[in-house]
């Protein structure tokens, strides 16, 4: 076996090893996020200002909120 070889199949253990990339967040609009938390939009609107339910993210004119975030407010 060659060095270069060597070198490869080394650097392809090592690839092999490396722990898989984080998943991207998952992101929910408001109607999603009111289904999922099973909570009206008042309710939601009202959490929110409170800072007891997570902070949507503004994407232009809209709001999402991250589902991961979601989740742990629902384990409370």
């Amino acid at each position: 076996m060659r060095k270069s070889e060597r070198r490869k199949t080394a650097a392809e253990r090592q690839a092999t090893t490396q722990p898989e990339e984080a998943q991207p967040a998952q992101w929910r609009t408001t109607q999603e996020t009111l289904v999922m938390a099973q909570i009206s939009r008042t309710t939601l609107h009202k959490a929110t200002k409170a800072g007891t339910f997570p902070k949507p993210i503004k994407i232009g004119k809209k709001c999402v909120w991250i589902e991961d975030e979601i989740k742990q407010w629902m384990k409370r």
